[in-house]
């Protein structure tokens, strides 16, 4: 039960964070829209320090992993209350609340409201229609890929259980 409660409040939380960052700071997010949403907005908006799409940049590696340094920590922390205690335990819970906010990301944030919120499009690509729906094939392909980053997180997670026996 803690466990089900934990992936409802994970989503809830990390939907607000994710869309609040968007409407707040879209150029933090900017490498998460299609190229050609990335282009015009860097063609709009001179001064940024881009010049162009960013795909597995320097930038966006970095990021990714304290993101996943400070989601590893928070992970461990989620399996341990919802009473992880043995290697598997850790890894099947850690692995499954991960796996319910990556759909969760990739269905209701990317495909849903990024793709078809307008108060979430980066300013001056409002009427970038076409482009926005490039985001559901995107966000299958990021979906999968986050599937997959999950798997050594939960492993890792896991090992800790083991070591703490």
């Amino acid at each position: 039960m803690v466990l089900i409660v934990e992936c409802i409040i994970s989503c809830v939380l990390f939907g607000v964070i994710i869309v609040g960052t968007v409407v707040k700071k879209p150029l933090f997010w900017l490498n998460e829209f299609p190229k050609p949403v990335q282009s015009r907005y860097i063609e709009l908006h001179p001064e940024t320090k881009l010049k162009e799409p960013e795909g597995f940049s320097s930038r966006v590696i970095i990021k990714k992993l304290i993101g996943c340094l400070i989601l590893f920590i928070v992970l461990r922390w989620m399996v341990y209350l919802a009473g992880a205690h043995t290697f598997v335990q850790g890894l099947l819970y850690s692995y499954l609340i991960w796996l319910v906010v990556n759909i969760f990301d990739t269905v209701v944030l990317d495909i849903g409201i990024l793709e078809h919120w307008k108060k979430c499009r980066l300013p001056g690509t409002e009427d970038m229609d076409e482009e926005y729906r490039l985001l559901t094939e995107k966000s299958l392909k990021d979906g999968l890929f986050g599937c997959i980053i999950g798997l050594p997180i939960a492993l890792l997670i896991g090992v800790t259980f083991f070591f703490a026996l």
